[in-house]
């Protein structure tokens, strides 16, 4: 397989580096989606559940996205062109021909973000030749897919590629026994337009324009021992029924264009990457978990959170290659990335007052940690004022970050011998970020200003305007040895950075801004092949220090039952790792492939929530990950094979983030068997056939977040 893993073309077997690259066919025999899936192929990555449905968490070595509001830890791609910043899209992978992932602070080769590796999607792009398929599938919860593309020359220089998708699951494991409707329900829709001009050897220009749309849960948990309600909890929930009287739903949507325009010439390669994104988000979710009115008891929340938030970002770069077939080659690059996120977060908050007489005014003031508001009213009580209603903006209107990014890179690879090479980058990342963030209660009613003063504190007026600058420099080097032809080894030295920015919900502007965080990687790998191509084992071994490590800390001023975290740089963190991964085709028709991930991810010091967290393990970390894989195409005449196609995966150890409890085990079996023949291909799929579920995700309010349950179908697609 060929791979672009080092930002030029070459074989997966040569690449000087632990890149582990997916094949499209993988994805289609599994039917694979998401990338949550396709990352349970990568060895020491994970991606935990997101509770809010958002979809950006990637966790690579130990390396992870801290807060959905602060910058990804990955680099992520589209067929080489950077698709970063906030709100990296994971959406359906659809028309996919290969996914590579890089591990490690890749920062020199790709740029800002990549602190903890870099993800490139090569989506298919159009061809000289008239072809497509057509996919559609029936399983459990009604869930119906249906996805195509079709491949149309219109001249012997201009191609056009159209892929399309529609998933919809009506149902779901989760049923809201209150609002009579399933909270994991979803819809995903979407177009991809790919067009390729090659007026000339020399020349070609691709571009891509892509419209997704996308309904499903804001909040798919539930709450087994019931969800704290200041006084009053609610009633337990199991992982099948829960009970909301608000529905918890996210809508977003997305434009994404991009260019390549590349031209080759004996001076070497020259590339304009450019890309656009427009993404959308509106979620609504019971923000109290609870079916509780705000007249159900004394002291009782009603809140329903709403989200609005918009981000647009546009990158460019301009890549040069010289030409490969030299002594001493180079790479050079300049990119420009700006954006500018904005977000409002609204929490709706009602409360009966008229319950808060004499000894139940002294109970409120307790539960909110004796506000001095309480202490301020005759008696402990409250006004008998009826049922108050109130907005709280965290944040409001005119709320936003921007960014802009500068950096430029150099690379240089010296072939010393024919068997030996040293290659040495380095690159420079500026990043300027502001902020707009707008903070303040506004009463629905004009009682509502009783409570006004009970939630002064927890979510103060204030209004802050900031300008935060970053800058660092990366450099990397790789020693590269081919001692044989099949024997590729390979030593590292890599830096990444991620720049710093701004917390969205505190009570206090001090605790809004946070910094910068770096990683540094050493590794030792090789990569080899044996038996004439058909066996390959793959090994790698490496140490990673991160500096300024960015966590989560409880917000000092807010009472604790409001559960408010700000990001802070609490220390530093030391990890150890191993990862082999092997692939072995036993016959013509069948393959075997597996990879085993190995992590010691600890703090190595710092202080977090006035504790010592040094040894403490990396939040939503797994020690163990393990992946393995069987594709048999069995011939049973000479047009029709027998399709059967096993994944097994496995996750061991670690802890849940905010919660630090133990991450129990999960293990997932994948199972396809069908037919093929000519172009065609009808199988049955159960999907975590043993029906394995874990807390992926926990919430300190009580809410856990489950892995997906079996699936289960039939699935048949139509080539042509």
């Amino acid at each position: 397989m060929e791979v672009t893993a080092r930002r030029t073309t070459q074989r997966l077997s040569d690449v000087p580096a632990p890149t582990t690259a997916i094949s499209g066919q993988t994805l289609h025999n599994f039917d694979i989606l998401d990338m949550k899936s396709i990352m349970d192929m990568v060895p020491n990555a994970v991606v935990p559940t997101d509770a809010q449905n958002i979809n950006t968490y990637i966790n690579i070595r130990g390396i992870r996205q801290v807060d959905n509001n602060a910058d990804p830890n990955f680099g992520m791609y589209r067929n080489g062109i950077y698709d970063g910043g906030l709100r990296t899209n994971l959406g359906p992978q659809v028309d996919v021909a290969r996914v590579e992932v890089n591990p490690g602070p890749q920062t020199g080769l790709y740029g800002r973000d990549a602190v903890g590796g870099a993800v490139n999607v090569v989506y298919a792009t159009p061809e000289q030749k008239t072809g497509g398929y057509l996919t559609g599938s029936y399983g459990n919860y009604g869930r119906g897919e249906l996805q195509g593309a079709l491949n149309v020359p219109l001249s012997r220089h201009f191609a056009l590629r159209l892929t399309g998708w529609y998933i919809d699951q009506p149902r779901g494991s989760l049923y809201n026994a209150t609002l009579h409707e399933y909270e994991d329900r979803y819809r995903q829709q979407g177009l991809r337009l790919g067009a390729k001009w090659t007026p000339s050897d020399r020349l070609s220009l691709t571009w891509m324009a892509e419209y997704a749309d996308v309904h499903g849960p804001s909040l798919a948990g539930y709450a087994p021992d019931g969800v704290a309600n200041l006084i009053q909890g609610s009633a337990a929930e199991t992982p099948g029924v829960v009970y909301r009287d608000t529905p918890d739903r996210s809508h977003n949507h997305q434009l994404y264009l991009s260019q390549d325009l590349t031209y080759r010439s004996h001076w070497g390669t020259f590339q304009w990457l450019s890309a656009y994104r427009d993404y959308h988000l509106d979620a609504g979710e019971d923000g109290d978990r609870t079916d509780l009115s705000a007249s159900s008891y004394p002291l009782t929340l009603q809140n329903r959170f709403v989200r609005h938030e918009n981000t647009r970002n546009y990158y460019t770069e301009l890549l040069w290659s010289s030409r490969q077939d030299r002594r001493l080659t180079f790479m050079a690059g300049a990119s420009y990335f700006h954006e500018y996120f904005s977000f409002q977060q609204i929490y709706n908050t009602k409360i009966d007052l008229s319950l808060l007489q004499g000894r139940w005014g002294n109970i409120a003031c307790g539960a909110l940690q004796d506000d001095p508001t309480c202490s301020a009213i005759p008696g402990g009580g409250f006004p008998d004022t009826g049922v108050q209603a109130i907005s709280e903006y965290a944040p409001g209107p005119g709320s936003g970050i921007g960014t802009q990014s500068w950096s430029g890179f150099v690379s240089s690879t010296f072939h010393i011998t024919p068997s030996l090479s040293l290659t040495a980058t380095a690159r420079y990342t500026r990043d300027r970020k502001t902020l707009s963030y707008r903070q303040y209660n506004n009463p629905v009613n004009a009682s509502g200003r009783a409570i006004a003063a009970l939630f002064g504190n927890v979510y103060p007026d204030m209004s802050l305007n900031d300008t935060a600058g970053y800058g660092n420099w990366s450099p990397s080097v790789e020693l590269n040895y081919h001692p044989f032809h099949n024997i590729n080894l390979y030593a590292l030295y890599s830096n990444g950075f991620r720049a710093g920015g701004f917390s969205t919900t505190t009570t206090t502007p001090a605790l809004i801004p946070y910094g910068e965080e770096t990683a540094t990687n050493y590794e030792l790998g090789g990569r080899t092949q044996w038996l004439g191509g058909r066996l390959g084992v793959n090994a790698s071994l490496f140490y990673m220090t991160q500096k300024h490590l960015l966590l989560d800390e409880a917000d000092p001023r807010a009472p604790a039952a409001f559960s408010f975290y700000y990001l802070a740089n609490v220390g530093s963190a030391d990890t150890y790792g191993a990862e082999l991964a092997t692939q072995f085709v036993l016959t013509r028709w069948w393959s075997l492939s597996g990879n085993v991930g190995w992590l010691h991810a600890r703090m190595a010091g710092g202080q977090s929530y006035g504790s010592d967290i040094a040894r403490q393990l990396l939040p939503d970390t797994r020690t163990w990950t393990t992946n393995i894989r069987s594709e048999m195409a069995y011939p049973i005449t000479s047009t029709y094979n027998l399709l059967f196609n096993v994944n097994w995966h496995h996750e061991a150890g670690g802890v849940l983030d905010i919660t630090n409890v133990p991450w129990h085990s999960l293990d997932r079996l994948d199972l396809t068997l069908g037919m093929a023949w000519k172009k065609n291909q009808l199988v049955v799929f159960a999907n975590n056939a043993f029906n394995n579920r874990v807390v992926d995700y926990a919430l300190t309010d009580g809410i856990d977040v489950l892995t997906a349950p079996a699936t289960y179908g039939v699935r048949f697609t139509a080539a042509f």
